[in-house]
């Protein structure tokens, strides 16, 4: 057999395993739901919360071997990559921007109840252990955007060559994964607006880690920041 023959069958099971990464990445956060007792997620229950948080980790690491080993690519290929001074003024531009847009979506919805938009209050919310509701917004932060953001864009503009419909469908899929937490709610069009502005950022830098850090830092405002203000202030 020659080198180019070789060659081909190479790239082959390269497409092959990008197919199969994709499928998980995209597909996995409707997987879940399907579980006896998943129906529905609740952020006030630890035990569906520990076992999102597996879930997660465990598809992350499939999708990062299936990179480095099935692919045969380096992690640079999904995003991974030292930000710059550019990244980090895009990354504050991104942030003014979804404050701005949130405070424009609430005003407009008159959404001033927190417990409306994140489907619990404030009480439930800093009722869960603080351990448990960091883990949850650092999985999410790295885990979510590595599957939609890194993984989800770069593979689908593989497929299709076009870097736009990667971010289209990694901002419709990653609000339509959210439907088992919110429902068809005001919940889910703020995460419909997050999702635009970090598909955005992602096609703008391509550096998954700028994404990561507004995530997780967006999650720790629910799940952590603002409960504790509430408790403070009450």
């Amino acid at each position: 057999m020659t080198e180019a023959s070789h060659a081909v069958i190479r790239r082959s099971r390269s497409r092959i395993a990008s197919a199969i990464g994709l499928t998980i990445a995209l597909g996995s956060p409707f997987v879940l739901p399907l579980l006896p007792g998943h129906e529905h997620h609740s952020i006030t229950d630890a035990r569906q919360d520990t076992v999102l948080l597996v879930f997660e980790w465990v598809v992350a690491i499939v999708i990062l071997a299936i990179v480095l080993f099935g692919e045969r690519l380096p992690l640079r290929s999904v995003g991974f990559r030292a930000p710059g001074w550019r990244d980090f003024g895009a990354m504050i531009a991104t942030i003014v921007g979804i404050l701005v847009a949130g405070g424009l979506f609430v005003v407009m919805t008159h959404s001033t109840d927190p417990g409306r938009l994140a489907g619990a209050t404030p009480e439930q919310i800093a009722a869960v252990p603080l351990a448990l509701r960091i883990a949850l917004f650092l999985t999410a932060g790295f885990c979510e955007e590595l599957m939609f953001r890194g993984y989800g864009i770069e593979r689908v503009a593989m497929f299709t060559g076009r870097l736009w419909i990667g971010g289209l469908a990694a901002v419709v899929l990653f609000t339509l994964g959210h439907l088992p937490r919110y429902g068809f709610s005001l919940a889910l069009i703020g995460v419909f607006i997050i999702a635009c502005f970090l598909s955005g950022l992602y096609l703008w830098r391509r550096n998954l880690w700028l994404c990561v850090i507004i995530h997780a830092s967006a999650d720790a405002m629910g799940l952590v920041v603002g409960p504790a203000l509430h408790s403070h202030i009450r």
